[in-house]
């Protein structure tokens, strides 16, 4: 209170000499002149330490530092980070006309962030390298499947090596006994990143986080995965379809 006393008589002070410097300036001469103009400035400096001074509120306003200050985000408070322990996704693909094939990719890290009880926000990394082939006995044509899938026509694993699905929000889910909650993310593949809802079953305890989703569709043409697309004009018996069926479970431990 004291401070904003000082600082209105010091500005009415301020006032009064800078009005009767200016009705001399009138009459005198130059160097007059600059003794006003240091004082104009003088008396700005002191207007602008007054007006910066956090408990000074400027008059005819009503928002105070401690007002600003509420609008800035906020730390989520008591959040609970959940390491991803381990993970399969599992995936099928299919021929027009012919053979389905599935298999495995293992989910090789992440985290998830536990607010409240309830499942935040999230990363999830899949390793490429590890994509499998369960769906053929033979050996050999299991390994050259596998190969051709982490070749150029396909994931391209060498140049990237992971794919990675990314989350900011997980809406609830009462309608389906499937799962109890709806994910909306991003899945970025081959460098190439678009929007995916990911229905999941998530169950979260004092020390750890399980979640399986039922299956979902993709598109792989949208990550650049044409090999054989219709979308190229392949003819029907060679045709592999661009919808692929994914689903997951992992498990994830308290930090």
């Amino acid at each position: 209170m004291l401070k904003v006393e000082k600082a209105l008589v010091i500005s009415e002070l301020l006032v009064l000499l800078v009005q009767n410097h200016f009705v001399l300036t009138i009459f005198q001469n130059q160097t007059t002149m600059l003794r006003f103009q240091s004082l104009f400035f003088f008396f700005v400096i002191i207007l602008a330490a007054c007006k910066n001074d956090p408990s000074i509120q400027i008059a005819g306003s009503e928002t105070s530092r401690a007002d600003v200050m509420q609008d800035e985000p906020v730390d989520e408070q008591g959040a609970v980070t959940y390491a991803v322990s381990g993970g399969t996704v599992l995936w099928s693909g299919k021929k027009t006309v012919g053979t389905t094939h599935e298999g495995t990719i293992a989910v090789s890290s992440g985290a998830l962030l536990v607010l409240n009880g309830s499942l935040a926000s999230g990363h999830i990394v899949l390793d490429m390298h590890s994509l499998s082939v369960t769906s053929i006995k033979d050996g050999g044509e299991k390994r050259d499947l596998e190969s051709h899938l982490k070749d150029v026509d396909f994931f391209e694993v060498d140049q990237f090596p992971n794919a990675e699905f990314r989350f900011t929000e997980v809406l609830p889910n009462s309608n389906t006994p499937d799962f109890n909650q709806v994910v909306p993310g991003t899945l970025t593949i081959k460098g190439e990143t678009h929007p995916v809802n990911i229905p999941i079953d998530l169950h979260i305890s004092k020390d750890g986080l399980t979640a399986r989703s039922p299956t979902f569709p993709i598109n792989r043409t949208k990550w650049g995965i044409t090999f054989r697309s219709g979308l190229l004009g392949t003819v029907k018996d060679k045709l592999i379809e661009d919808t692929v069926l994914l689903s997951f479970k992992l498990t994830a431990k308290r930090q």
